[in-house]
C-alpha cells in the first residue's frame, strides 16, 4: 500500500477566515501571517489591475519564507465602479441597492510566491441578483455580518437569496479560487 501524502504546508497572508477555511477544506496546512498594507485604490486604476496589485504587495510583504505565500484581493464592481466594504450600515445599504437587479463581478486577484518566484492571476466571477427590496436589505443587514465583506454581502450567508445566476468559480465569490490557487502552485513548485 502506497504512502499517504502529507498535505502542502503555505503560507496565507491573509486574515480572513473564509480564506482559511477554503484552502483548509482543500486539504492544504495554512499558517496564517496577515499582512496589514495600504489598500488604497489609485486614479483611473482598473478594477482588475488593483487586485492584482493588492495580492502581490501582500505576499511579499511576508518577506522571506521556506512555505509557498499567498497574497490574495477581492473587490466587488459594477460597470468598473468597486465597491469594497462597507463602512457601515447605511453604506451598505447603498451598496446593496446598486446590486439589486443588476450584474456584477467578483473580482479576486491571486498572488503565490516562493523561491523568488512570483505567479499572479485575476479571476472573475460574475454575479445576478435580482430586484431586492428595501425591507429585504433591511433583514439581510440585521441578520448577517457584512462590515467585512466586499459589495457588503456574503454568497454563503443570507445573501444566496438574492442571486439568481452565477458565472465563474463560485469560492472567488466567497473568497478565493482554490482551483486557481493549485494550479499557480504546481507551476511555481515546477520551476
Amino acid at each position: 500500500m502506497g504512502e499517504l501524502m502529507k498535505p502542502m504546508r503555505l503560507l496565507l497572508a491573509s486574515q480572513s477566515p473564509r480564506r482559511l477555511h477554503l484552502l483548509q477544506s482543500a486539504g492544504f496546512e495554512v499558517e496564517v501571517q496577515p499582512q496589514n498594507i495600504d489598500e488604497s485604490v489609485y486614479v483611473g486604476e482598473k478594477v482588475e489591475d488593483v487586485v492584482l496589485r493588492l495580492a502581490v504587495a501582500k505576499a511579499k510583504a511576508v518577506g522571506t519564507s521556506p512555505l509557498p505565500v499567498i497574497g490574495s484581493d477581492t473587490l466587488v464592481a459594477v460597470d468598473q465602479y468597486i465597491l469594497g466594504q462597507p463602512q457601515g450600515e447605511s453604506h451598505a445599504m447603498d451598496m446593496l441597492r446598486m446590486l439589486s437587479g443588476r450584474k456584477h463581478q467578483v473580482l479576486t486577484g491571486i498572488c503565490v510566491c516562493y523561491q523568488n518566484q512570483t505567479l499572479s492571476r485575476c479571476v472573475v466571477t460574475s454575479v445576478c441578483f435580482r430586484s431586492v427590496s428595501d425591507r429585504e436589505i433591511e433583514t439581510y443587514l440585521q441578520h448577517n455580518k457584512y462590515m467585512d465583506k466586499a459589495g457588503a454581502y456574503a454568497i454563503q450567508s443570507g445573501a444566496s437569496r438574492f442571486i439568481t445566476a452565477i458565472q465563474g468559480p463560485i469560492d472567488n465569490v466567497i473568497g478565493l479560487p482554490v482551483c486557481d490557487v493549485s494550479e499557480l502552485l504546481r507551476q511555481i513548485m515546477k520551476t
